[in-house]
């Protein structure tokens, strides 16, 4: 579990951007939507969710591009090398969402659940033992 002084740094895949978030994780999830699927070019992806103030750019801000879909979520992606570094939609203020999979720190935890299982592909089987919730979780 990552404390409140603890501060993890990532990056997109050509290094122009780059950011630090620091703990508490609030949650860290796997998503099963249509459009975190499509987005990534994955089975799923997954998110780690801090309060918006413990997340900040270090460099290449002005690197990204954003795109906003029908369901609302906000990505931002390198405009140069494609990689998703973000998730916000208007209903979840306060709080920034980030892709686990562009951490540079290591973290030493799993994610504790899976959302849209519901929109799941049909080939992949969850067998981490981890909830699993047909749509979004409300956490409070």
């Amino acid at each position: 579990m990552t404390t409140e002084n603890e501060s993890m740094e990532g990056s997109c895949l050509c290094g122009e951007v780059r950011y630090r978030a620091s703990g508490p994780i609030r949650t860290m999830g796997n998503c099963h939507c249509t459009d975190c699927r499509k987005s990534h070019g994955a089975v799923f992806a997954t998110f780690i969710c801090v309060p918006r103030r413990h997340f900040s750019f270090l460099r290449g801000e002005d690197r990204l591009t954003k795109h906003r879909a029908d369901s609302g979520a906000v990505r931002s992606f390198c405009r140069d090398c494609g990689s998703i570094i973000t998730w916000e939609r208007d209903t979840h203020a306060g709080f920034v969402d980030f892709t686990a999979a562009t951490l540079d720190t290591p973290l030493h935890r799993k994610p504790d659940h899976h959302i849209f299982v519901r929109s799941k592909v049909p080939w992949y089987e969850i067998q981490d033992g981890v909830p699993q919730f047909p749509g979004s979780r409300v956490v409070t």
